[in-house]
């Protein structure tokens, strides 16, 4: 479904309306590894 596409899924992940939550702000930049567990925000989203 996504063969082609230039962007990553996150799945399986305490994203949105779960306990606990993490908060992403939209339009915020992040990284992250395929094949680890690795995910951050390189700059801080908020002030």
């Amino acid at each position: 479904m996504t063969s082609g596409c230039e962007f990553s899924v996150v799945h399986n992940a305490d994203l949105g309306h779960t306990d606990p939550m993490a908060v992403l702000p939209k339009g915020a930049q992040a990284e992250m590894k395929s094949g680890s567990v690795a995910f951050r925000l390189p700059k801080r989203a908020v002030e």
